[in-house]
């Protein structure tokens, strides 16, 4: 990787997180490294970039306008060099994988360390999200895939994973918490918690194909939050067994009737255009035992 290609990967990493320090961790550079960079970026662009504060840093106007250019040539330049390396049918490059919070709590250590121990040229760049960020992270080239539970956006490709039951949760001495199981109807007369839009899209799709308008109490960023209020009995919520498996609350947990599930999967771009990084990541995917 040339200086320029160096200094545009920092431009777009500082971009994204809005904090030099930041960055620089993500990318495992200095932070003084990371500041040159971008002060030679503005040099050669004759004028200034980025907004400083105590806050962090935002994209100047002239900043805004270059990143869409910046983030085009990137994406190229990574499709070229994993297209190269393809030629010889070598496995190797940088994969930008997408994922969400419980997922990546549970599986990415394990599914990284299995996949660089049989593929050891590979670097694996991972990005935090909401599904919505990762469907449009592959859409618009910054992501090669991502773990979502469902996709979309129809121009991508999924591939099953396995199914993550849906359960109702409450405090212990809930009104309900004895029952074996709950039809969705019985959940009506209680105040649900959720989380913002873009977390919620599993609980919201399963009220939509019943059909059903929940009584909506909070809404929360989290879901450890909603857990910790549910938890005090402020409300019940709907919530995919893989969150609870770390849960440091005490709950009680009951399936739906008839049974509702989330799949999850790995989405890419059509997979006939993807290259041979990507595939072979879909294929470790499949063999990989996500038992839990």
């Amino acid at each position: 990787m040339n200086n320029s290609q160096i200094r545009y990967e920092i431009f777009l990493k500082v971009a994204e997180l809005g904090n030099i320090t930041l960055a620089a961790d993500a990318l495992s550079y200095t932070q003084s490294g990371v500041s040159h960079a971008i002060a030679a970026m503005e040099r050669e662009a004759g004028c200034t970039l980025f907004h400083r504060s105590k806050a962090g840093v935002t994209l100047t106007e002239n900043g805004k306008k270059l990143l869409p250019l910046v983030q085009d040539l990137v994406n190229k330049q990574h499709s070229l060099d994993q297209a190269m390396d393809a030629l010889s049918n070598r496995v190797a490059g940088t994969l930008r994988v997408g994922s969400f919070t419980s997922f990546t709590a549970l599986w990415m250590a394990k599914l990284i360390q299995g996949f660089t121990q049989n593929f050891p040229d590979v670097k694996i760049e991972l990005t935090n999200g909401t599904y919505r960020d990762i469907e449009n992270g592959i859409s618009d080239g910054r992501l090669d895939c991502g773990f979502l539970s469902s996709v979309e956006n129809d121009p991508l490709d999924f591939t099953p994973l396995f199914d993550d039951p849906m359960l109702v949760i409450m405090a212990p001495d809930h009104a309900l918490a004895k029952r074996k199981s709950l039809p969705l109807q019985d959940l009506k007369r209680y105040p649900l918690i959720s989380q913002f839009q873009g977390s919620d899209h599993d609980v919201q799709q399963i009220f939509r194909r019943a059909k059903m308008r929940p009584k909506t109490k909070y809404i929360l960023d989290d879901d450890i939050s909603v857990m910790g209020m549910v938890s005090q009995d402020e409300g019940i919520a709907l919530m995919p067994e893989m969150m609870l498996t770390t849960a440091a609350f005490d709950l009680a947990a009951i399936p739906l009737k008839p049974q509702q599930h989330r799949t999850i999967g790995l989405a890419t771009p059509p997979i006939k255009e993807t290259t041979l990084l990507v595939r072979t990541f879909v294929a470790f995917c499949k063999t990989f035992d996500f038992g839990y």
